[in-house]
């Protein structure tokens, strides 16, 4: 039989037609991060099987024949009976256990079922820690536009340095205030009447013409 070189077809094309079986496709799960073990874990993959059939590619007996060492013709024949035997033995109510692949059985309405075998990784996980690069520069969206990371940084950075000195003027004008303040009283005294008007009010004198004033 031919088992281990269809497995392998299976792993190198991700996909395998076998005729009144159905189509056994590799599904690849991507890579995942573990950051708690800090690592990242290595693709899964699990084969499932679907009812549609499709009909074998010259490539495909091309491969096959090179993998058994034999003519196409003979790939062709070979692969054939293989399909038929399989057949044969699960409308007999056999099981079949496929090494990588899994069980097939017949289903009740008698279609072909795959119970599959463990997903598998053929690599190892590998050590992974994520880089904090506080300066690394990246593309910033602002409405229609994409700048740099550095830029929006520097146009920040100027906006809020124009917005600093606002209190530098009120701060010169309070401390002049205040100076002349202390100025004036240090020359005036503390006298509350210093600060109004010292001009003295003298009365006008009138002349009084026969006891009349005028």
């Amino acid at each position: 039989m031919m088992y281990a070189e269809l497995y392998q077809y299976l792993l190198l094309h991700n996909k395998l037609s076998v005729p009144g079986i159905g189509t056994f496709l590799l599904q690849r799960k991507p890579a995942q991060s573990d950051f708690v073990n800090r690592q990242m874990k290595s693709p899964v993959y699990s084969i499932f099987l679907t009812q549609a059939t499709e009909t074998s590619s010259k490539n495909f007996f091309g491969w096959l024949a090179n993998a058994l060492a034999i003519t196409d013709r003979e790939a062709i024949i070979r692969f054939n009976d293989f399909a038929f035997d399989i057949y044969q033995r699960l409308t007999a109510d056999d099981s079949i256990q496929w090494n990588g692949v899994g069980t097939l059985n017949k289903g009740p309405a008698g279609e072909v079922k795959l119970t599959a075998a463990t997903a598998f990784s053929p690599e190892t996980p590998v050590a992974a820690e994520k880089v904090i690069r506080e300066k690394a520069e990246h593309m910033v969206r602002v409405g229609e536009e994409e700048r740099s990371s550095t830029e929006m940084t520097a146009a920040l950075t100027k906006a809020v340095t124009k917005k600093s000195y606002w209190w530098i003027p009120a701060l010169i004008i309070t401390v002049l205030a205040i100076g002349f303040i202390a100025w004036y009283f240090y020359t005036n005294g503390m006298d509350i009447s210093s600060t109004g008007n010292n001009m003295r009010l003298i009365p006008e004198e009138t002349e009084v013409v026969s006891g009349i004033a005028q």
